[in-house]
């Protein structure tokens, strides 16, 4: 890429926040609202959801099952690579459906469709956020010391959500020409989740495999996160190969995305 064409990209992609900062605030907020709107619990869902998963998940791979965790609580260990697993999770299948959701907005008003997809993944943070203050009580509780590495969740973070986005951008793009899309994605984040060190240590997977296992960017995140609260090395080639790939997949993301905005109100 050239360095005008990246230039160009970056204004594009940060014009959204500055030009239409308002409407991303506004839809975020709808967003936020809708979401849990005439729910008994309400938001109590937002904490509920990951607990009951870490119940579950618990359960059975640390007295069934009883993957290692190099000493680390099992709940812990669990609820550090679940947390930005369902993070990814949810914001990615909200975000593939969101163009067809709101064709009544593409048709009628005009300004950058991704404001939807920001939208989304903003709300979902929002989630996030709330959700890892239970993790915060659990690490509390089990007496488990928390040191300066616990600052490079940030950067991690960061790197997360521009794969989430990326992809996000790309498969909203896809589903819109091809509704079936938003089926095939719920398979896939289920066979990914399988395929990432969430529920079991990136130890227990075979050295033969190791290379192309950890092709996958949210195997260096989720590993990050740990090795982040747990005052664990880094693995910094991993670290910096989902960095790139995350990367590469928001600038293929957001690229097709923009070429095929112009079609969106005909398709819809």
């Amino acid at each position: 890429m050239k360095y005008t064409d990246a230039m160009t990209l970056v204004s594009k992609f940060f014009s959204v926040f500055i030009s239409y900062k308002y409407l991303l605030l506004q839809i975020t907020q709808r967003e936020i609202k809708s979401r849990y709107k005439q729910s008994f619990l309400g938001y109590a869902w937002v904490l509920l959801s990951p607990l009951l998963q870490l119940l579950v998940y618990s359960f059975v791979f640390s007295e069934i099952f009883r993957f290692p965790t190099n000493g680390i609580p099992y709940s812990i260990f669990l609820f550090v690579g679940l947390l930005p697993w369902i993070y990814l999770q949810t914001s990615i299948s909200q975000a593939t459906m969101s163009l067809v959701a709101s064709s009544d907005l593409l048709r009628k008003v005009y300004f950058p469709r991704e404001v939807f997809i920001y939208s989304i993944i903003i709300a979902r943070g929002v989630d996030f956020i709330f959700a890892s203050f239970v993790l915060v009580l659990f690490i509390l509780f089990y007496h488990i010391p928390i040191s300066s590495t616990a600052l490079m969740i940030i950067p991690l973070l960061l790197i997360q959500i521009l794969l989430m986005t990326g992809l996000s951008l790309l498969l909203s793009t896809l589903n819109l020409f091809y509704r079936d899309i938003q089926y095939l994605v719920t398979l896939i984040l289920m066979l990914w989740m399988y395929l990432s060190p969430v529920v079991y240590a990136l130890s227990l997977v075979p050295n033969k495999y190791l290379f192309w296992y950890k092709l996958n960017p949210m195997v260096g995140i989720i590993e990050g996160y740990r090795s982040a609260l747990f005052n664990n090395a880094f693995d910094t080639g991993t670290l910096l190969l989902s960095l790139v790939s995350s990367s590469a997949i928001f600038i293929f993301g957001f690229i097709v995305f923009k070429k095929s905005e112009k079609m969106f109100a005909d398709i819809v």
